[in-house]
């Protein structure tokens, strides 16, 4: 790693290989790093905010309150995992659309769906499912979601709606009383 003039980004150069053969990408938030495994492996990382591609090198920032000595072990994983496996840098997968964010989407609505799709949803689809956003109630403060896939009637997919996923969304979310099953799982 190089460090920047800016104390809350990190430039990592991974050995010798080209991550873009021209031009650069900068992924201000999780919400738009769809289209790239890479960047959007990297949101997942409790801490990153931004990422850049460069030619050689990926630039990354943290929150303000993130130690680096924490985040770059994580960082290295998940970059010598890419690189290592020579994965695709993009790929022509379009953005769910249950958390595409919306004019009309509230900020709260905004938060929950950006959660779901940066942070719950890639460690759901590790064991095999997905979860879906089915919409939120402003007024009762309830969310409503869907699990798919091997989630969908998992005996454990009650405790990681309440336990995991909820919990999460009410850290972010004050406001969120809780997280609940869309009736068309039931």
């Amino acid at each position: 790693t190089k460090t920047t003039p800016n104390p809350n980004f990190l430039k990592f150069i991974p050995n010798g290989k080209v991550v873009m053969e021209e031009g650069t990408m900068d992924f201000v938030a999780a919400r738009y790093a769809h289209v790239s495994p890479l960047a959007k492996k990297l949101f997942t990382i409790d801490g990153v905010t931004r990422v850049f591609f460069g030619r050689d090198f990926v630039s990354i920032s943290k929150k303000e309150d993130a130690d680096w000595n924490t985040l770059k072990p994580e960082i290295y994983s998940v970059m010598t995992d890419h690189f290592t496996n020579n994965l695709p840098l993009f790929t022509d997968q379009p953005e769910s659309e249950d958390t595409k964010v919306k004019e009309d989407d509230s900020e709260v609505v905004a938060l929950i769906k950006e959660i779901i799709d940066t942070r719950v949803r890639p460690v759901v689809q590790e064991d095999g499912g997905d979860i879906t956003y089915e919409g939120f109630n402003e007024e009762t403060g309830i969310v409503m979601l869907s699990m798919r896939g091997s989630c969908a009637g998992c005996p454990s997919s009650g405790i990681t709606l309440k336990n995991g996923i909820e919990r999460m969304l009410t850290h972010y979310i004050p406001c969120l009383l809780y997280t609940s099953p869309s009736p068309r799982d039931s």
